[in-house]
């Protein structure tokens, strides 16, 4: 295990990777990105434990193929006694994506692609990384504030022209009313949580969470082993049906809905970055509003940035209600507050309570679950 000496000023990053060159290659990165600095690294699940328990870092970056323990273990060890931000490197797609996911269900706050010097590249991975470590300090900052308790919940959004949840979304003949979210960073348990909650509505849903191509199918299909319902990566052409889920695929197209004949249809577009990213939950949401106007409900979840927040105020300008994760649930209270900040939302609530809300939205009551 190696290490440098710690800096009161910088946040301090921890790296566990069982290659030598991933080591000085990350640690490269980490140390000339301002305002971070690499104090260790570790090249095992019980050598990076170790590390932990000595240097106390403020970040974990974390190699999920690892020597002796598997790094998924090291990861579960580590969100159960000792909380704190932790990365995941992973490699692109394949088998590593699944894991990946499970390990962004477990409470990883995000994951960076090793560069493979084809379309994950040593450029793009440097960048990756910037931004990653960018939005591990906020959910640092976050979870600090928790600890010392002196974050306060995100106050209610200011009384709209319409009284909010004091209506019922009906069913129109043909056409179920659209459950729309959007998630970023911290997104992926939190999806689960709240399409878990809503699974016995049996509603058509749809997801953007912000993922590159090889891990929205992983992540559609994990979906579906949780919650009972039909989730898929979203096809061009899909129509929606009750008790079907959709994910936006990650890559290069963005997801519309649009309304034919009493149907929602999904739509797939290739298109520029839009509020930072495609595909975009402004640009579903901004669709959701076009398509479904009133007979939508627009949950934005946990994420860094402001991606949402504008289709958000869209689909509540077009009579949807609008939800946003509260402050003290989000793992970074980005997207939301800046939902938030415009009126785009009719109300903040807890991540555990978002299911129940949505159910009481459209007129249901949620049936006794067993274990």
């Amino acid at each position: 295990m190696g290490m440098l000496n710690p800096s009161a000023g910088p946040v301090k990053v921890l790296v566990v990777d069982d290659s030598v060159l991933m080591q000085k290659l990350m640690t490269q990165i980490i140390n000339s990105t301002p305002g971070f600095q690499v104090i260790g690294v570790a090249g095992s699940a019980e050598e990076g434990w170790d590390a932990i328990q000595e240097l106390r870092p403020d970040i974990l970056t974390l190699d999920l193929e690892l020597p002796g323990r598997h790094g998924l273990k090291l990861l579960a060890r580590v969100l159960k006694q000792d909380p704190l931000p932790v990365l995941i490197v992973s490699a692109f797609g394949g088998p590593g994506a699944d894991n990946t996911i499970q390990a962004l269900e477990l409470g990883a706050i995000d994951f960076i692609e090793k560069p493979d010097g084809t379309t994950h590249t040593l450029d793009s991975f440097m960048k990756h990384v910037g931004t990653a470590l960018q939005r591990a300090s906020a959910s640092r900052r976050l979870l600090m504030a928790a600890r010392a308790a002196k974050e306060a919940p995100t106050p209610s959004a200011p009384a709209p022209s319409r009284p909010a949840m004091a209506r019922e979304i009906s069913r129109t003949v043909g056409k179920s009313p659209l459950i729309a979210i959007g998630a970023s960073t911290g997104g992926v348990p939190a999806v689960q949580v709240v399409m878990r909650d809503l699974a016995f509505t049996r509603l058509p849903i749809v997801v953007v969470q912000h993922m590159p191509a090889g891990y929205t199918a992983k992540f559609a299909a994990r979906l579906a082993a949780a919650t009972g319902l039909d989730v898929r990566e979203a096809v061009d052409g899909d129509r929606l049906r009750p008790g079907m889920a959709v994910v936006a695929p990650g890559g290069h197209r963005h997801l519309e809905i649009e309304e034919r004949r009493g149907e929602f249809v999904c739509q797939l577009r290739e298109g520029p970055l839009v509020s930072g990213h495609c595909p975009s939950v402004d640009v579903m949401f901004h669709s959701v509003a076009r398509a479904a106007g009133a007979q939508a409900v627009g949950v934005l979840l946990t994420g860094m940035g402001r991606d949402g927040a504008d289709g958000l105020l869209a689909m509540r300008k077009a009579g949807a209600e609008t939800l946003i994760q509260s402050g003290e649930t989000c793992v970074v209270n980005g997207m939301p507050k800046a939902a938030f900040e415009i009126g785009a939302a009719d109300r903040a609530v807890a991540l555990d309570q978002i299911g129940g809300v949505v159910a009481g939205l459209i007129g249901e009551r949620p049936h006794q679950r067993t274990a």
